[in-house]
């Protein structure tokens, strides 16, 4: 469960604001575009695009999965890695169910940094997460609770590269940055071609930085 006070991004759309953007598009005059309500309506727009672009280039999102439960293969193990399933990073687990059979709260232990359970021994279990195929259940909170600051910025620098490429017209062969499945296209020779593809790649070093191969789809 999320504890008291906790903020959760369960109902976030953006993980950037348009102030974000705005700030990265202050020393540019975009001016031909209208007044700063314009600009804003036009930030606006391409929120869900981009992040939706940085969730598929790191292939998981950055929200905070509440009272998630989840159905897993159990290892023959007394400890089970929550990373190779994408549930990382982990905050806490409030039950887990082995072939049907609830544990009792002291029958395990959480390791966080290392987003693994084990069974507790101590307690005279002598527990395993016996082999099966979905056969552990558990309910846990996983994933931000706070939007990583780098993963706001990158999505700011994907809108505002979009935005540049956008008014900078397009002169010159036309260039284009990848991040996930979007694509920025720009003219070479654009007033700004060179900003825009450096906001669009430190965006896209930022999510890679984060991508973890061993995850699934999320």
């Amino acid at each position: 469960m999320v504890a008291k006070g906790v903020f959760t991004t369960a109902n976030l759309t953006s993980y950037c604001s348009v102030a974000d953007i705005l700030a990265l598009l202050a020393a540019h005059d975009l001016s031909d575009w209208g007044d700063d309500d314009a600009l804003r309506v036009r930030a606006t727009e391409i929120l869900a695009s981009t992040k939706s672009a940085i969730d598929s280039a790191a292939g998981r999102d950055f929200l905070l999965h509440a009272d998630d439960a989840v159905a897993v293969d159990g290892n023959g193990s007394r400890s089970l890695l929550l990373s190779p399933l994408g549930l990382v990073p982990v905050v806490s687990v409030s039950s887990i169910t082995i072939n049907g059979s609830a544990l009792a709260d002291e029958a395990w232990l959480v390791y966080p940094e290392e987003a693994c359970i084990v069974l507790n021994s101590s307690v005279g279990y002598g527990l395993v997460f016996p082999r099966g195929n979905q056969n552990v259940e558990m309910t846990l909170d996983w994933g931000y609770e706070r939007v990583p600051e780098d993963i706001a910025m990158a999505q700011a620098k994907l809108a505002a590269a979009e935005l540049l490429a956008g008014a900078s017209g397009e002169r010159g062969g036309v260039e284009a940055v990848s991040v996930g499945d979007y694509t920025v296209r720009y003219g070479s020779d654009g007033r700004w071609a060179h900003t825009v593809r450096r906001l669009a790649c430190e965006a896209a070093e930022a999510v890679g930085r984060h991508r973890q191969l061993d995850f699934c789809a999320i």
